[in-house]
């Protein structure tokens, strides 16, 4: 008997569908274990993914096979199609598009002749339907792992029977969205759509590629501010916040991100010890900031031995964390500063390397920038770097407004400034650096990029103010022996000891100042003071207003005035200040009012015990009120005396300091705040 052709194409499809009916449970359970496998891989880097997995449907599988057999694409389905087992990953941003398409390329077995990025393929003026589509199988002594503990069931791999293919479809939410509106309902119909609407979908495709990115990035950030809330916590809230996580931990052990946050306030505290136990129980999820971290904690440790197995260890980590497909520019130069007196070109390469992947990463460009200037022996490369220099000081400064990545983003600017041969701007930086820092490594780490510098110090303008005040901040912050000894260096041993109680009047020396003004406001304000003022030492502007004080309370009050060695053309000093100290300088700059601190800190006087009245000044005097703010001691500026007590109460980073007072043109208000305790 002969069959007709539609006979023909109906017994074949019927053997087809009965074949497909035969394997079908095996699809279902592919589609249940690949299930199981994509949610413990997202719970890593995508923990808010959407997942889908589902064998094809016995009539879907009917329709495309009949379909692709009149087409003459081909006559066998059940080899030939690549989606009888489909699975959909739909993250929150592109990075987690990345993270699951990098788990899927390792683990699974990839047929890459039928894969594709859709992105890949489109025109540069479309966002289009865009996803990354896997064909893939499953890979023999791949799973189970520690961190996916599925078992595999035999029939789910290849035979020579079935290939047992599945399709994995990887996007972000928009794109799923996109796909689901645009290309099912525009692109798959059979009209063409007027262009009107055309141009409008074009618009929408590019906000929504924009919208995708800028997710990522918030992301991003959002990460890096939650690892470093910690800085703004003093030690007992720090204390307080690392016993609620532990608390929260115990009920999601298996959560690494919530370990790693953990781990880093423990860093913030300088408890060491706590933080490699937290991150070595978590170091086999592979989560990179954890590797990183625990090899940063790790070689800080074991500095003293840097050939030992412990240090070694921590550097084995970061190259781990720094390893494709991550290339993480903060593993990178952390990897780099544990090569640092042991191989200055491999610290050196390291570096390069950092600044290679993300050119405006402001840990990278700092440490490669100083480095290419200690090869060369020249501040060229700050002028070469420029473009990138400008990126990551804005990079710095977002940072900064949102709270992220502290105490780093300041230290940054200060270095960054300093290079960039803007010293005042440096130095109101590292201020600041230094008042946010809760841990003394931080502020030693700055302090020891600050000296590879030493080589090249004379062509770094403010190169010594900026290292004194790392000097400074570390020994009244945090007790360092080592930088107390340094400060008693830097003092005469001639002079007397300060005594207490101590006054710092600071300000304006031009002609402009209001001197009458402030004349009787100062004379009123100190007439029951008995004390030590410490001011200028010249006939200037506030300084001469403090010699006037001198000889008007001659018993009760003892003025000490710092000077430059070498003072400028036109300026005096003043005979009535009972004592004048100079400082190595050849102008006024920073140097008197950090030797004004160093003088009183050898003398054994805290900052809690010193007030500062500040009227009018510039920039040396800018950084005098930054400077006391940051050391502690109680600051109260005239703000309507202009100029930069007017700027200081407009400074984002200044204005709220506790210890910090608007005080009014009031004598009896300025003298309130003298007794104050």
């Amino acid at each position: 008997m002969i069959l007709t052709g539609l006979e023909q194409d109906h017994n074949w499809a019927s053997q087809q569908i009965e074949a497909y009916r035969q394997v079908y449970p095996r699809y279902v359970r592919m589609s249940q274990v690949l299930q199981q496998v994509l949610e413990k891989a997202c719970k890593l880097s995508a923990p808010l993914a959407i997942l889908q997995t589902r064998p094809k449907a016995i009539p879907s599988f009917a329709e495309k096979a009949i379909r692709k057999k009149k087409a003459g694409r081909y006559s066998d389905p059940l080899v030939r199609m690549t989606d009888l087992c489909g699975g959909r990953v739909i993250t929150q941003t592109l990075d987690e598009v990345r993270a699951v398409c990098d788990f899927i390329e390792k683990h699974f077995v990839i047929d890459s002749a039928n894969s594709v990025d859709v992105s890949q393929r489109l025109k540069p003026s479309e966002f289009g339907y865009r996803s990354v589509h896997y064909i893939v199988q499953f890979k023999r002594e791949v799973f189970p792992t520690r961190d996916i503990p599925v078992d595999v069931p035999e029939e789910l791999y290849p035979d020579e029977s079935n290939p047992m293919k599945a399709e994995i479809q990887v996007r972000t939410v928009l794109e799923h969205a996109w796909a689901g509106f645009v290309h099912d309902r525009v692109y798959k119909s059979a009209f063409t759509i007027p262009p009107r609407w055309e141009r409008e979908l074009a618009g929408l495709a590019g906000s929504l590629e924009q919208t995708d990115q800028s997710f990522t990035r918030i992301q991003s950030g959002l990460k890096t501010y939650v690892a470093s809330y910690g800085s703004y916590l003093n030690e007992e809230q720090l204390k307080s916040e690392i016993g609620i996580l532990e608390s929260v931990l115990t009920c999601d052990p298996q959560n690494p991100d919530l370990a790693y946050r953990l781990g880093k306030l423990a860093m913030e505290l300088g408890d060491w010890q706590k933080a490699i136990d937290i991150f070595s129980k978590y170091e086999h999820t592979g989560y990179q900031p954890i590797l990183r971290d625990l090899g940063v904690v790790l070689c800080k440790v074991n500095a003293r031995d840097p050939h030992g197995e412990s240090y070694q260890r921590g550097q084995k980590y970061l190259e781990l964390a720094s390893s494709p497909p991550h290339r993480d520019p903060d593993a990178l130069a952390s990897l780099a500063g544990t090569w640092k007196n042991l191989d200055e070109e491999k610290t050196r390469e390291y570096y390069r390397q950092a600044f290679r992947v993300d050119p405006t990463d402001p840990y990278a460009v700092s440490n490669y920038l100083v480095y290419e200037i200690i090869h060369q022996r020249d501040m060229a490369p700050a002028s070469l770097m420029a473009p990138s220099l400008a990126a990551a000081i804005q990079r710095s400064h977002d940072q900064a407004e949102v709270g992220m990545n502290m105490p780093w983003a300041f230290y940054n600017l200060g270095i960054f400034h300093l290079l960039l041969g803007q010293p005042y701007e440096s130095l109101y930086a590292y201020a600041q650096a230094i008042r946010l820092s809760t841990s003394d490594w931080v502020v030693e780490t700055s302090l020891r990029l600050l000296d590879k510098l030493s080589a090249v110090q004379e062509l770094i303008q403010g190169y010594e103010w900026a290292r004194r005040t790392l000097i400074l901040g570390r020994a009244v912050k945090f007790v360092d022996k080592t930088s107390l000894e340094m400060i008693k260096n830097y003092t005469n041993a001639n002079n007397s000891p300060i005594t207490a109680p101590v006054v710092i009047v600071a300000g304006g020396t031009r002609a402009d100042l209001r001197v009458d003004v402030y004349r009787q406001l100062l004379i009123e304000a100190f007439g029951s003071f008995r004390g030590t003022i410490l001011a200028g030492g010249t006939t200037a502007g506030v300084s001469g207003l403090v010699g006037e004080l001198q000889a008007a309370y001659p018993e009760s009050i003892s003025t000490i005035g710092y000077v430059p060695a070498i003072l400028p053309d036109g300026t005096h000093l003043d005979p009535q200040y009972r004592q004048v100290r100079s400082t190595s300088g050849t102008d006024f700059s920073a140097l008197e009012p950090l030797q004004v601190w160093m003088d009183l800190i050898a003398s054994g006087i805290s900052p809690s015990q010193v007030k500062l009245i500040g009227l009018n000044g510039g920039e040396i005097a800018a950084y005098e009120y930054r400077l006391a703010l940051m050391l502690g001691a109680s600051v109260g500026v005239i703000e309507s005396s202009g100029r930069e007590a007017s700027r200081l109460f407009k400074d984002p980073d200044w204005r709220n300091s506790k210890n910090l007072l608007n005080l009014s043109a009031d004598g009896q208000e300025l003298a309130a705040f003298i007794r104050s305790k």
